[in-house]
Parts: structure tokens; sequence; C-alpha cells
């Protein structure tokens, strides 16, 4: 059906609205998108331009699969649990925020490393070149799981302290 909305676009250069709540369809037959919550628009773009730079909280969750982390910005660090993570605070004032990334937009590094996101191995699975990793943040009862992709050559076990690199990532003030 997608290929022949998209086929059809492409033949007789008309110009239509289509409406769906499914992200994955509107990502591929879409030329143009427009975002919306409540009845207000969100944001508008490309499918590239929203997927890539989502403007608000609503639009990055809403669009493709998101991490969410709660986190504190002090000055120029960046803090989860009262400790600096290591990533650039983007602007974002002093105070609560929320460090969005997406699972294959975060790296899995060794536990040594200074100023990283610190986490433990809970799960992991998936079959062939690619794994998810289900990784705990923080302390009991405030711990917040997140699950990343990692390659299936990367040798991580159940127990393991790993550590965590956001490569790319957007903050937001809390309750923006």
């Amino acid at each position: 059906m997608r290929r022949w909305l998209r086929n059809l676009h492409n033949e007789i250069h008309v110009t239509s609205i289509f409406v769906t709540h499914d992200q994955e369809e509107a990502l591929e037959v879409a030329d143009r998108i427009v975002v919306m919550d409540k009845g207000r628009i969100e944001q508008t773009g490309t499918p590239q331009q929203v997927y890539d730079h989502p403007q608000t909280p609503f639009v990055h969750e809403f669009i493709g699969e998101s991490i969410m982390l709660p986190v504190v910005v002090q000055g120029s660090e960046v803090q989860f649990a009262g400790r600096p993570i290591g990533v650039d605070p983007q602007g974002i004032p002093d105070g609560a925020a929320t460090l969005f990334a997406r699972p294959f937009n975060v790296t899995i590094l060794p536990a040594s490393g200074e100023g990283n996101l610190k986490g433990l191995v809970k799960r992991i699975h998936g079959i062939g070149p690619a794994r998810r990793v289900e990784i705990a943040l923080g302390s009991e009862p405030a711990q917040t799981i997140i699950e990343i992709d990692a390659s299936h050559a990367q040798q991580w076990r159940v127990g393991q302290l790993v550590g965590l690199r956001p490569e790319k990532y957007r903050l937001f003030p809390a309750g923006a």
C-alpha cells in the first residue's frame, strides 16, 4: 500500500493529506510531515528533518524509539544521580532536564572511563548481528532501565558494570 501510494504521488503529482498514527508509514510515504499533539502543531518538516532534529520532547518520543533519562544541568555539567556524565548541556539553563537519545546513538564502553554514565547490564537479547542490551542506571528504587543497540561482536555479560556515552542526543528542560 505504501509503495503504491508513493508511486501514485510520483506519477500524478497531486497534493494530498494523509492522516496516520503510524510513524513508520508517515516517514516512508510523506514529503513533508506535520506532527500534532492535542490539536497543536509541534513540528513540521521533511521526514528526515523531523526524525533527526526533533524540536520538542513530544516529537522525539513520538517519532522513533527514544531513551529518556532524567538529568540535572548545573553550570557546564550534565549530571545523572549526582554525577557528571560528560555531555554538553547544549545551552539548557540550570535545573532539571531530560536527555533524549536513540538506542543506536549510545555507545557501550568499559566502565573504567571517567565522566560517562555507569550502569549494570541486566539482560542481553537479540539474534543475528545486532543485540539489545538492557542496562540499569542509578540505584533502587529510582533506577532507570534503558535499552541500547550493541554489536554482536561486543561481548557484554549480565551483571557487568559498563559505561555509556550518548553520541547524538538532545536535552530539553523539564516541563518543556
